[in-house]
């Protein structure tokens, strides 16, 4: 008798159908509270993100964060600078209900003529004029010429007179040759100052039986004509050019105040081996024989040199310093 071999398939399968079966009917009676337990820890535990992520998701709220902060501030600003401006606004509106559009007006113009009256009333006040001239930087000059050829005075408008001081200057010099130029400056409340640049006097020229006055830049002054020497000043004599003269006067200009006043007379006294040879007459008594061109230069040892003689005589500056006494 043959026996039948049972197929392994079936019985694994009829094993798998017993399972499920038993399974269906564990859910039918009620009896799968373990499953439940299990799908609900299943479900209850969340994803955990990689490391990474977590460090990066928590910069991107930070930052997030931030700008919401900054944004906030920024707008609290804005509503600051807006109540502001509201404030203001309503202020504005608040004086312009006091009055009407007509009566601000009229406040206006009031305003303007009280601006107005009062200009006018400082300028006829003596607070907007000269009362003092302060004359600087003259020598020979004095305050009463330069005032008068300038033709400045007290009360005159003070701003005015100090605006065109370039016009009172040419006019000074137009009407007295000894003045250079002049300068206004204010040195106080009602008080100008006028600095004087001046042209010295620097000797005299005798034409006939006059004496004219010459100044340093070389011009002969026509007024202030005397019948003699004046001032203490020197004759000049012999001088047959004006570029002659014109080189001493540059000349006799630079030395001092006292050396000028001990000189008496300049003769032009050229000769063979000087062509620029000057006889220059002092007061006390001694001569000197110079050249022209270096007179500034070596007259300034003439004072030196005389302190150690005690009798009068020559001396010649023309190469070196010797003294000769008179016979």
């Amino acid at each position: 008798m043959t026996e039948k071999k049972e197929n392994p398939h079936n019985e694994q399968d009829n094993a798998n159908s017993s399972d499920i079966q038993t399974h269906l009917n564990e859910l039918l009676s009620g009896d799968d509270g373990s499953s439940k337990t299990k799908l609900a820890k299943s479900s209850g535990k969340e994803k955990k993100l990689p490391k990474i992520w977590r460090v990066k998701a928590n910069k991107k709220k930070t930052s997030q964060s931030d700008e919401t902060t900054a944004l906030a501030t920024d707008q609290n600003i804005n509503n600051d600078k807006i109540d502001d401006k509201n404030q203001k606004n309503s202020r504005r509106i608040e004086w312009k209900k006091l009055l009407f559009p007509h009566e601000w007006r009229a406040v206006k113009t009031i305003v303007v003529l009280l601006i107005v009256a009062v200009g006018l009333i400082y300028l006829i006040s003596p607070a907007s004029q000269v009362q003092k001239y302060d004359v600087v930087g003259t020598q020979e000059l004095s305050d009463k010429a330069i005032l008068k050829a300038a033709g400045l005075q007290k009360g005159q408008p003070l701003l005015t007179t100090l605006y065109q001081s370039d016009y009172f200057s040419q006019e000074a010099k137009s009407k007295n040759p000894q003045i250079a130029h002049l300068k206004l400056t204010l040195k106080s409340n009602n008080t100008l100052q006028i600095k004087v640049d001046e042209i010295l006097k620097v000797g005299y020229v005798k034409a006939g039986n006059k004496y004219y006055p010459i100044l340093e830049n070389g011009d002969m002054l026509n007024r202030e004509v005397s019948d003699q020497q004046v001032g203490g000043l020197p004759l000049y004599d012999g001088f047959t050019s004006a570029k002659q003269l014109h080189k001493t006067l540059a000349e006799f200009g630079k030395l001092s105040m006292p050396l000028r006043h001990a000189v008496s007379e300049i003769v032009w006294s050229p000769n063979k081996q000087n062509n620029q040879r000057l006889l220059i007459y002092m007061n006390d008594g001694n001569e000197v024989l110079i050249s022209a061109n270096e007179l500034s230069k070596k007259m300034k040892y003439y004072p030196g040199m005389v302190a150690q003689l005690d009798q009068a005589g020559q001396a010649d500056l023309q190469v070196g310093a010797y003294f000769k006494p008179y016979k």
